[in-house]
């Protein structure tokens, strides 16, 4: 189910029923692609997904589509990324300085899609409190990670930051449009053996 994140009455947008045994992340490309090719004049400039659609191809089809991805990580694939330089990417794409301190986020470039990271210890952007600082730029060390060399990872809006979070807490739209469906218009109440059936009652409901 395709959910408006952004309706006050959690607005269902496309059920689409899919096999059980397929996996949610390949479900949604099918209903992303139909929903896409359908519906021309929806204006969809955001996509909310659990980390169960946590791969690459996702981030690579929403970026094609023009749609910004808030995709939550999957913990048990993620891990400390290695670069050509003495800098390292934490498993939530955050650069780490050669003092082992996260860096902090100054900005996204659109133009070049890609983020601007700046020294942890800097202050007000003028006075560097690093004890052993590994640049002698007056503005401090500054690292940039660019979306076409993990899309992954680089996908835009950092995670963990305030507008991540105020952006992704609104994917609980689709768990009470389902419990809508499922529960207080007991979608499953239903015995029907035809998938036309189905869609008939699923798009009665909605």
């Amino acid at each position: 189910m395709l959910t408006a994140a952004n309706s006050k009455h959690d607005l269902p947008l496309y059920p689409r029923l899919q096999p059980a045994s397929r996996h949610d992340a390949v479900s949604f490309v099918v209903s992303s692609v139909e929903f896409a090719q359908r519906f021309t004049l929806s204006m969809v400039d955001k996509m909310l997904l659990d980390a169960a659609h946590d791969a690459g191809a996702i981030y690579d089809l929403l970026k094609h589509q023009g749609v910004k991805p808030f995709i939550d990580l999957n913990k048990r694939a993620t891990k400390y990324l290695e670069t050509d330089n003495d800098m390292k990417i934490s498993p939530t794409g955050i650069p780490i300085c050669p003092a082992g301190k996260e860096m902090k986020t100054y900005g996204y470039d659109n133009t070049r899609d890609r983020q601007k990271w700046i020294c942890p210890m800097m202050k007000d952007r003028t006075t560097n409190t690093c004890p052993t600082p590994c640049s002698v730029a007056k503005y401090g060390r500054t690292y940039h990670t660019c979306s076409k060399d993990n899309s992954r990872l680089f996908s835009g809006v950092v995670r963990g930051t305030e507008e991540w979070k105020l952006v992704y807490k609104r994917r609980t739209t689709v768990e009470r449009s389902n419990k809508r469906e499922k529960i207080d218009y007991k979608l499953e109440a239903g015995r029907h053996r035809s998938t036309k059936m189905w869609y008939v009652r699923i798009y009665g409901i909605t």
